[in-house]
């Protein structure tokens, strides 16, 4: 059923309550007939708590007249749908109504047919105002993600110092710019964000923002999406640290019940200049990476004593470890390589080790390079193409603070290698792979997984991945990638919104991370892409 629409009747004469009450079978359109009233001050006491959608009244009636109670009630509750129903068929009770707001007048005794007629001419007045509604809200984001969007666009630049053009400039309304604060706002999982806003990334902006002014207010001299890294917003504040820091903790726990992804928030030491404010990105984002490798939240200050930021970065994978694996990759020990790499070096317990995200990180990058260059060695140009981009998948896995998800790219990476150019002989799975391909291409946009799709077609997450690659010639995650790519090669095409909102759109969160797979999988990058188009 859909939405439900309150009726309330106000009559002083119990009969003609009892008669409209029973005219028709309210619930079986979707109305709800709210108890009667007796008089016109009774209805202004329900009004509040019950906010019928419909009132219908007599103009007769003790305490407080219908006439008069519609004038108050176009002044209060100017949605609320109003008719008269009276004994008077005068035309000064007539005008009196119709000045008082009402849209219709029917005389006593009424019948069906009237009480109908004008039932829904009032849903369709409801409907006419509520789509007039929703379409000027509509009209009002539609402009507000375009001032959004040109505001991310021109304040990203502060953060690009090598981008600036001559000629651009970009003014601070800061009385005192000794007292200037960035503060960097990491979404590290954008999957649940962006399937709630409908893959829509200036309405994430424009939400975001919304929650950022509401919370911090005024000080926040600037509010801003990086556009070259999607999941990341910039405040730019002059506020006191004693008072804003209490304020970004508030914003953190606000936003933390709303984005369904680990963030961490973090302030840096004072800027002084507009110049000096890339400085202090640089200096959030290497305290970014101090954070424990857990999916919890954290908030993070800088401290003017550098001794105290952070704590000391630990080699998790030593040359030793480097060695044992480069061995183990010549033998093709495919069980030794997950032990090495997820029990012995530790990365399948970096969690519960409190790893930071730099050493998770490090340790990852340095175990993918020491793959690549093993692939290197020994595959044809075009595996040699798909190891990369598996690598590549595996590192910005890292972002995500998920240590099983990590694993779980860093083991389909190692197959992928380790796999490649042979030929394995398996039960055949030709329909579950074109099961899988098909429910890619529907949701290529969405945050797709080995893990999530060999648990949803019932096989076990290895086998899954060597089938499909030996069904489709690609890996799984390389077959997403080129999929991704070849949509956005479209949209680029029908000129379906700017290059960050496509690589949104085709689920990239991270330009960057999108311009290398687009120029690695079509030996162009989208912007040279777009403008051969013409």
């Amino acid at each position: 059923m859909g939405e439900r629409f309150k009726v309330l009747i106000a009559d002083d004469e119990y009969w003609t309550r009892e008669k409209l009450r029973k005219m028709i079978e309210w619930e079986e359109y979707g109305l709800e007939l709210l108890p009667a009233a007796s008089d016109g001050e009774e209805v202004l006491m329900r009004m509040e708590q019950q906010c019928p959608d419909i009132l219908i009244t007599d103009i007769n009636m003790p305490f407080l007249n219908g006439v008069d109670l519609l004038k108050k009630i176009q002044e209060s509750y100017r949605d609320v749908i109003t008719f008269v129903i009276s004994g008077y068929n005068d035309f000064d009770y007539v005008k009196g109504a119709f000045l008082a707001g009402s849209i219709n007048y029917l005389v006593k005794p009424v019948s069906k047919l009237d009480l109908v007629n004008a039932i829904v001419k009032a849903l369709d007045l409801i409907q006419e105002r509520r789509s007039q509604k929703a379409q000027e809200a509509q009209k009002k984001l539609e402009l507000s993600k375009a001032a959004s969007l040109m505001q991310d666009r021109e304040f990203s630049q502060l953060l690009e110092p090598k981008q600036l053009l001559p000629g651009t400039h970009i003014t601070m309304s800061c009385a005192d710019p000794a007292g200037i604060c960035l503060t960097l706002i990491k979404i590290h999982n954008m999957a649940g964000l962006m399937k709630q806003c409908g893959y829509d990334m200036n309405l994430i902006s424009v939400s975001i923002k919304n929650r950022i002014r509401s919370t911090i207010g005024a000080g926040a001299l600037m509010a801003f999406n990086y556009i070259y890294r999607s999941n990341e917003f910039i405040i730019i504040s002059d506020i006191e640290q004693d008072s804003y820091l209490p304020l970004l903790k508030h914003l953190l726990d606000e936003l933390c019940g709303w984005v369904s992804s680990p963030l961490t928030i973090v302030a840096s030491d004072p800027a002084y200049s507009i110049d000096s404010i890339y400085q202090a990105y640089v200096q959030v984002v290497s305290l970014l990476m101090t954070r424990t490798f857990t999916t919890d939240s954290c908030f993070i200050q800088a401290c003017r004593d550098s001794s105290a930021n952070g704590r000391e970065v630990k080699n998790r994978f030593s040359d030793v470890l480097a060695k044992e694996l480069q061995a183990l990759l010549k033998s093709g020990n495919r069980k030794g390589i997950y032990e090495l790499v997820f029990e012995k070096a530790g990365i399948r317990h970096c969690k519960e080790t409190s790893w930071t995200y730099l050493e998770v990180r490090q340790a990852v990058k340095r175990i993918l390079n020491i793959l690549l260059a093993d692939a290197e060695k020994r595959l044809h140009p075009e595996e040699l193409l798909q190891a990369e981009s598996m690598v590549e998948m595996a590192d910005k896995a890292v972002e995500l603070l998920d240590e099983t998800y990590l694993c779980e790219m860093i083991e389909d990476t190692i197959d992928s290698i380790l796999t490649a150019g042979t030929d394995e002989t398996a039960d055949t799975m030709q329909e579950t792979v074109r099961q899988a391909a098909a429910y890619i291409q529907e949701h290529y946009f969405e945050p797709l997984t080995l893990s999530g799709l060999s648990e949803q077609f019932h096989v076990e997450h290895s086998y899954f991945s060597k089938m499909f690659k030996k069904e489709t010639g690609e890996t799984l995650m390389m077959y997403i990638a080129g999929l991704r790519i070849q949509k956005a090669k479209q949209y680029i095409k029908e000129n379906a919104g700017t290059l960050t909102e496509i690589a949104f759109m085709v689920g990239y969160d991270d330009y960057t991370y999108f311009n290398k797979v687009f120029r690695k999988l079509t030996g162009i990058s989208p912007r040279d892409y777009k403008k051969n188009l013409g």
